[in-house]
């Protein structure tokens, strides 16, 4: 595994365990459990509580991830069914209240053993692979380039060769076409660091402005398609009111589509304002873009309805003598930020019916064609 993609691993792991205060909150509620035994009220709130991080750790991929970083020992702490376990026992009304301490008490220090193991390999790996982490940032502050990870999840993508040459053709067709539209440089070819099991994984390692560029367009898009899943939920409970009303039903179906073509509609728009605003500092860009941009805003929103994933690893920070704290600190706010948006889009995702994720498919989720007259 690509050691950014371990890196990746390992913040997240200490931004979900230990910056949430999930660890912390473990081990004082192990020390303390005994001490509210006899009272219900103060032991479901700390079920509760547990339960509000693990559900938080089980919409993320934190899970998929553990398995790739331990791939032999210790056993991930996402593999106990802790989730499932603590759900069950908060709807169960009728247990018994020294039941409910003892299950609780067990799931808890089964969690604290577990976190210890955990928390104690992935500082062992993060010791390891520091200095090559730095080494790596020295040499991009150098090249002025970044990795991303392109990541494809959808069946059909990864399960079928011809499917899967088509896409990755496309991303190596469109990614100079974006950078065209930014920079008047000549875009150099992309190059492919390591490609990854599980869900498929390439990572690519090209210009860093571009880079960020692309994971600002991806986070919009993430919350482009976030707010048509929104709406789809919210809009389920309500349909099942119009009892069979036609012209209501159709104008709620309206309202689905016209936000859903909306995404690759607004996903134009942040790249018009991209092109705008580079122009403003390189007049040899193309004085019209228009084709290009309608491009790569198919390519961002097919990737993006397939239910896939774009991720920045690496954000070198600048030279010394150009540091700048707050352009650091903005670069990473954008990795945080796709980070979560793309993980609520997963879990609205989760929540719609199978069917419902064929007909999106089928019907948005197209790659842009190749100009035959370019050929």
């Amino acid at each position: 595994m690509n050691i950014q993609s371990l890196g990746e691993i390992i913040n997240q792991f200490q931004e979900l365990i230990v910056g949430s205060g999930f660890k912390r909150d473990i081990n004082d509620f192990a020390s303390s459990l005994n001490n509210n035994q006899n009272n219900i009220v103060a032991l479901r709130e700390i079920a509760t509580k547990i339960h509000s991080y693990l559900e938080e750790i089980n919409d993320s991929d934190l899970a998929e991830n553990l398995t790739r970083l331990f791939p032999k020992t210790p056993k991930p702490f996402t593999e106990g069914n802790h989730y499932q376990s603590m759900a069950e026992l908060l709807l169960d009304n009728e247990i018994p209240q020294d039941q409910f301490f003892q299950k609780l008490q067990q799931i808890i220090n089964q969690l604290k053993k577990q976190l210890q193991q955990n928390e104690s390999k992935v500082e062992e790996i993060k010791n390891f692979i520091q200095p090559y982490i730095n080494q790596s940032n020295e040499i991009q502050k150098s090249e002025d380039k970044t990795i991303v990870s392109v990541i494809f999840k959808e069946e059909q993508t990864i399960s079928n060769l011809k499917t899967f040459t088509k896409t990755i053709a496309t991303w190596n067709r469109i990614l100079p076409v974006y950078h065209q539209i930014l920079k008047s440089s000549s875009p150099s070819d992309i190059e492919i660091i390591e490609i990854q099991n599980g869900s498929v994984d390439f990572l690519f390692n090209f210009d860093f402005d571009i880079a960020l560029n692309l994971t600002e367009l991806f986070n919009k898009g993430f919350e482009y398609f976030l707010a048509y899943l929104s709406y789809k939920k919210i809009s389920k409970p309500i349909s099942q009111t119009f009892f069979g009303n036609k012209e209501l039903e159709e104008k709620q179906q309206d309202i689905e589509n016209r936000m859903l073509d909306n995404i690759e509609t607004a996903i134009a728009q942040k790249i018009t304002e991209q092109y705008e605003t580079a122009k403003e500092n390189d007049d040899m860009l193309p004085t019209n873009a228009s084709k290009m941009i309608i491009e790569v805003a198919k390519l961002v929103s097919s990737h993006i309805i397939n239910g896939n994933d774009l991720k920045l690893l690496s954000t070198p920070l600048a030279n010394e003598e150009e540091s700048d704290e707050e352009s650091d600190e903005s670069k990473t706010d954008l990795k945080n930020e796709i980070k979560e948006v793309s993980s609520k889009v997963r879990k609205a995702l989760k929540q719609l019916p199978k069917e419902e994720i064929r007909k999106l498919i089928e019907r948005y989720g197209d790659l842009p064609e190749e100009d035959e007259n370019k050929k």
